[in-house]
């Protein structure tokens, strides 16, 4: 990327000044939520995430519409690229997250998020699976939705990791259907860019000025049709899990550069 598709130090520092303003205004919002009811705070959540994504210059393009919300709650689960998939995620199917134990210490973000509902995952211990699929189900059967990454971990967008099958299991157990989405980013040249990753040993204020230093972030997002929905249970999460991640692995990959560049080496290698 040229030095000239990177934005100036004056926009930068004045998104991260506007960054600020949002967190300030949107912790005194996330307090309020015990005092609304189930339709009041999913518009907050909303309204959070759309105006985070707009400060940042982040715009989502649905591939597709969304099914109907009426089938609400979901458990909703994605391929991880970035902290910003939270907020792409809650700007259309808003609700808790699963996360790692990690996120709650986190400046700022980490009380925002544990005070929307988010469910804290110890992913060295099994002993902990158990807990968490019973308070999922407990949240789906409360009417609210439950958002997480079955990957476990980040990736650069290009590709996928190999999803874990454990938490659908909850899904299964509150007889409520699963929502797969497929996450990709764009620069603003309509190119994949990893430049958004949060990967490896990247800080969350290094992520930040990465994003900020991008003039416009473009985002992708492919709704799959309902999985475990009334016309077709499954009852095996080994399954449920599989429907998802192909259906997910299949998008990230329809135009990533990774695949090019295997297609042209096969090419190569077959001549």
């Amino acid at each position: 990327m040229t030095k000239s598709q990177y934005t100036s130090l004056l926009t930068r520092c004045t998104r991260i000044i506007r960054l600020a303003l949002w967190l300030r205004k949107t912790i005194r919002r996330v307090k309020r939520f015990n005092s609304l009811n189930a339709t009041e705070r999913n518009n907050e959540l909303v309204s959070i995430a759309q105006n985070l994504l707009h400060i940042l210059h982040v715009k989502v393009k649905p591939e597709q519409a969304m099914p109907d919300t009426a089938s609400m709650p979901w458990l909703t689960v994605a391929n991880h690229v970035t902290w910003l998939d939270i907020f792409v995620l809650m700007a259309y199917i808003p609700g808790g997250f699963i996360a790692k134990q990690s996120i709650k210490s986190w400046p700022v973000l980490g009380k925002l998020v544990t005070n929307g509902g988010t469910v804290y995952i110890n992913r060295q211990s099994r002993q902990d699976i158990n807990p968490v699929i019973n308070a999922i189900e407990q949240a789906l059967h409360e009417g609210k939705n439950v958002l997480f990454f079955p990957e476990a971990y980040t990736s650069e967008g290009l590709t996928t990791l190999p999803f874990k099958a454990a938490l659908f299991q909850a899904a299964i157990d509150a007889d409520r259907p699963v929502m797969p989405v497929a996450i990709r980013y764009y620069d603003m040249q309509g190119q994949r860019t990893p430049k958004v990753a949060f990967v490896g040993k990247t800080t969350l204020l290094r992520s930040l000025w990465n994003i900020v230093s991008l003039p416009e972030i473009m985002v992708k997002v492919d709704f799959a049709a309902l999985l475990n929905a009334d016309d077709n249970k499954i009852t095996d999460r080994f399954k449920l899990k599989t429907q998802a991640e192909d259906f997910i692995q299949a998008r990230v990959l329809s135009d990533s550069p990774i695949t090019s560049i295997n297609a042209s080496a096969d090419n190569i290698s077959s001549q």
